[in-house]
């Protein structure tokens, strides 16, 4: 079963580092230049769209806090058969 797409969030959480870091940089040395302009493209907009969204999701969602305790009680049961299904779907994508 994918939740999500690995590489799309880990380079949304890279460029958000980039960010974090040149706002830094911004800071320790002060606004140098007044003329600057930025203009993010389309890719970029959707990027920080996308960013946004996951800054404002809740750290655990409903479902994962229900398998945490499933888990921590002994009650979690997955099917061998769900867990092949998924592994084989899995290696057809990649």
């Amino acid at each position: 079963m994918i939740i999500f797409n690995k590489p799309a969030i880990q380079r949304v959480a890279r460029i958000y580092a980039e960010y974090k870091q040149s706002k830094r940089v911004q800071q320790s040395t002060g606004n140098t230049s007044v003329s600057d302009e930025v203009t993010l493209s389309a890719e970029g907009r959707e990027l920080q769209a996308m960013l946004h969204k996951l800054q404002s999701a809740p750290d655990i969602r409903p479902r994962a806090e229900e398998i945490r305790v499933a888990v921590e009680n002994g009650t979690y049961k997955v099917s061998p058969k769900q867990i092949a299904e998924a592994i084989v779907n899995a290696q057809k994508g990649s």
